[in-house]
């Protein structure tokens, strides 16, 4: 059943006091989980609005969504570092967010770049998540993924420190990841990795292959794309499944 929803957009402060925007589509009536997102654009291009049609239609099956912006590199951030600084009171406000709707916990996740926003989040054992749903994130910039760190001037050791396939600790929310086998910047074989190093860990974590698609196929189109739903349909049902409904 299609609920109704609203939408309103709040602030926060980066850490330069550049204001960012956390856009907030509510299911009127009681929410039954809630997810928070962050687009992709390799962490230079990009807006929130890339997760739109997802969080309306996650409101209108009852669950409370935000899209979140954040400083890009080139627009007053000098690396991923600094976009992770801001998904942090982003995560912050948001979790006040879905307190007044009455829910305790929230899940956290993003496409590509934003993927990696949502890992780096879910690293801390401060921070408890219901679930982390991943859209081909980004995993490795300083290994297999060198030419990210060359891309954005870093060195080795910085990227280490933004690359969630180096960061996977017992005890991380359950997961569940699209990827396309095709993808050209993300290649498929750093996602079974990462599952490999969660299930060794002991964490959930589902990966969904789509065979013969590349990066950014899960992106809604208006000319019509049959992943995007399958997708949202998969989104929805984990999210549902892991915040106990």
């Amino acid at each position: 059943m299609t609920r109704p929803y609203t939408e309103f957009t709040e602030t926060f402060a980066a850490a330069d006091g550049t204001q960012l925007p956390l856009h907030v589509f509510a299911p009127q009536g009681e929410a039954r989980a809630a997810l928070l997102l962050f687009h992709g654009g390799g962490w230079m291009i990009g807006s929130p609005a890339m997760f739109f049609p997802q969080a309306k239609a996650l409101a209108q099956a009852g669950i409370l969504t935000a899209s979140a912006g954040y400083r890009l590199i080139g627009a007053g951030a000098d690396s991923p570092l600094d976009c992770m600084a801001d998904t942090e009171i982003a995560d912050h406000l948001f979790r006040t967010i879905a307190a007044d709707a009455g829910l305790a916990t929230i899940s956290v996740g993003g496409g590509s770049a934003g993927g990696q926003l949502a890992l780096s989040l879910a690293a801390s054992p401060a921070r408890h998540y219901d679930s982390l749903v991943l859209f081909n994130p980004a995993l490795d910039a300083c290994c297999e993924g060198a030419a990210i760190a060359q891309l954005l001037k870093v060195t080795p050791q910085q990227a280490r420190a933004f690359s969630p396939l180096h960061h996977v600790r017992p005890g991380m929310p359950p997961a569940v990841m699209f990827h396309g086998t095709d993808d050209q910047l993300v290649p498929i074989t750093l996602a079974r990795r990462f599952r490999q190093l969660m299930t060794d860990t002991g964490t959930e974590c589902e990966l969904v292959e789509f065979p013969g698609v590349g990066h950014g196929f899960f992106n809604h189109d208006p000319n019509g794309n049959s992943a995007y739903h399958t997708v949202l349909a998969r989104t929805q049902a984990y999210l549902l499944r892991t915040s106990g409904e």
